[in-house]
């Protein structure tokens, strides 16, 4: 059966139709490119879990792991986070993917370890080589960078490894290697190191020397047969676990070599200048070699903060010279010169830093500049040369005037002294002269009876005893000296050229027992008067020669120089028995000290 209608009915119907079409159409459409959309994220999703399009990719990193079959190479991140981001604060995750596959590494691989930021092999094989990226993101960025792992098989030998890095150092002068595994030292446990030259363990003495970690191999005393191939083993242990990796390296050995540069100049140096003036120092570096020199001099001054190196415009009022180089026969010298042209109070106790650059280290010297002011050096000297003139002008004039100065200070402070009251002695001074032949003793007879008295007793006061003046007439001369000795407190014999000078003398001197003994066991303090020039010493007794060698004899006779030669009145005199005024301060000084009692202090209980 066919239905019939109008035409609008038929229009009305149509149009409803093509209404449900167009409404399922835009269903279907949404529902495709729902499923488009989520086909493109499990896609992204399987080969990058930050996704390719917004993860930046730093490429392969230059260095190489490489390993042989069985070791346990670690594998490390070659990003470094920290200059990304801070890992204390930013959280972050890591993931290793496989390049070969484009699968995650997972945890729990029996072949492979992963440790964070690092993969550990614990016995790989060959087809565990290749690449291996490293992903790293945050909330808001994401980084990668791919490791190659190479892992090849021994061709000769179980010690010449397939692949070796090349390092050089230089002959006759200490040099070092550095062990490649060196940077695993802080991500493994109980690490230890061992080297090996050309299959041969090397043994730790005088040419070979080990670091504490063991990871530094110095070589002293560089020749060109240290060359060779050396390799460093390391046996570790990571989760419990014991593994060894090792790397080889190819030693090369040039005859061109270059010492640690030395700064000479500047050494420390404090320079006085003053504000305003100019300045230049110079910067003399030494370099021992016979290699081409790689070293820049340059000068630094501290400002605030930091270190700024000076201007090399020659216009500058700081400025830093062009460089010389010159070569010597050990090796080179470099100059540069710093200058100041108008010094500056900014300018003072500042430390001017002279840095030798090389590629075996960076030396420094310095100076500073201080304002000038009194030299207290100068000043110092000033002072200790003023003083020890003084000491030596005192010394001489201690030694010239001793006599007067010890007479004077007797004058002026006798309570210094003590009193010779009380000493069981009568006489200061006991007087004794040879009295032997007619006239030979004649001028000591009148100087000890006439002349001495007159002095010493009459104007000093001393007490004198003259053996003929004082002694009771009868007694034996014997018993007169032994007691007249016994209370005088000095002895003082006289003694002319002729008085002296005879076996009559000698009689004489011993006749005197008390006298004899006085004089040869030098009982008591004795001065020796010599009235008279004594040409022939050997003449006289032997035991007033010995005193008068001595002690020395005060000399009568004895005239000082004038100023221009001798003065013939007084040679014609040096016979006579009139002594100077020195000759009687003399025989004052060596004369007993008549100090002051001390006064009785009646105020004390």
């Amino acid at each position: 059966m066919y239905k019939t209608g109008t035409d609008s009915d038929f229009i009305e119907g149509n149009h409803d139709a093509l209404g449900r079409t167009v409404d399922m159409g835009r269903l279907s459409l949404v529902f495709l490119l729902a499923f488009l959309r989520a086909a493109e994220c499990a896609v992204i999703s399987n080969k990058d879990p930050s996704g390719s399009d917004s993860c930046k990719d730093y490429g392969q990193a230059f260095e190489r792991i490489f390993a042989v079959p069985g070791e346990s190479p670690l594998l490390e991140c070659p990003l470094q986070i920290q200059y990304f981001f801070d890992p204390a604060e930013t959280p972050y995750n890591v993931t290793w993917l496989e390049e070969r596959n484009g699968s995650e590494v997972m945890k729990g691989q029996p072949s492979v370890v992963v440790r964070k930021q690092s993969l550990w092999f614990p016995n790989i094989s060959m087809e565990q080589q290749g690449t291996y990226t490293c992903v790293i993101w945050t909330q808001s960025q994401c980084f990668r960078q791919a490791a190659v792992l190479v892992v090849s098989e021994m061709t000769s030998g179980q010690c010449e490894r397939p692949q070796s890095g090349i390092q050089m150092i230089s002959a006759h002068v200490n040099d070092v290697l550095s062990c490649p595994l060196r940077r695993y030292l802080k991500s493994v446990d109980h690490p230890s190191i061992q080297w090996y030259k050309n299959c041969e363990p090397l043994p730790e003495d005088e040419k070979f020397v080990l670091n504490k970690d063991k990871d530094i191999l110095n070589i002293r005393n560089v020749h060109l047969d240290d060359a060779g191939f050396y390799t460093c083993k390391m046996t570790f242990s990571l989760d419990g676990v014991v593994g060894e990796m090792a790397e080889s390296i190819e030693c090369l050995v040039h005859d061109e070599y270059l010492e640690k540069p030395r700064v000479i100049e500047p050494a420390g140096e404090i320079i006085r200048v003053e504000s305003g003036s100019s300045i230049r120092k110079n910067c003399v570096v030494v370099v021992a070699g016979n290699g081409g020199p790689m070293v820049e001099v340059l000068w630094k001054i501290p400002l605030e903060f930091e270190e700024v190196f000076v201007s090399q415009n020659m216009s500058d009022r700081i400025h830093q010279e062009p460089m010389n180089e010159s070569k010597t026969e050990n090796g080179y010298v470099f100059v540069r010169t710093l200058s100041v042209s108008d010094v500056s109070w900014e300018d003072f106790y500042l430390n001017f830093i002279c840095m030798a650059s090389s590629s075996r280290g960076h030396p420094t010297g310095h100076f500073t500049l201080v304002p000038m002011g009194p030299n207290l050096l100068l000043l110092l000297g000033l002072l200790l040369g003023s003083v020890a003139v003084l000491f030596v002008v005192g010394v001489l004039v201690c030694t010239i005037f001793k006599v007067e100065l010890v007479l004077w200070l007797r004058t002026m402070f006798p309570f210094l002294y003590k009193t010779t009251d009380g000493d069981g002695k009568q006489y200061d001074a006991y007087i004794a002269y040879p009295r032997v032949l007619e006239g030979s003793s004649e001028k000591a007879e009148i100087f000890a009876m006439s002349t001495l008295p007159q002095v010493l007793e009459g104007l000093y006061g001393y007490k004198l005893f003259i053996l003929g003046r004082d002694g009771l007439p009868g007694e034996a001369v014997v018993d007169v000296v032994q007691d007249a000795l016994s209370r005088c407190r000095r002895l003082l014999l006289l003694y002319t050229a002729s008085s002296l000078c005879s076996p009559e003398a000698q009689e004489w001197a011993e006749q005197q027992t008390g006298l004899y003994q006085a004089i040869v066991e030098n009982s008591m303090s004795i001065v020796l008067l010599e009235l008279e020039e004594i040409r022939e010493p050997g003449r006289l007794p032997p035991s007033v020669r010995l005193l008068k060698e001595k002690q020395g004899a005060l000399q009568a006779w004895k005239r000082r120089k004038r100023w221009m030669g001798w003065d013939r009145k007084l040679e014609d005199r040096s016979t006579s028995l009139d002594p100077p005024a020195c000759f009687w301060r003399e025989v004052r000084y060596h004369m007993p000290v008549r100090g002051k009692a001390k006064e009785r202090n009646w105020f004390s209980f």
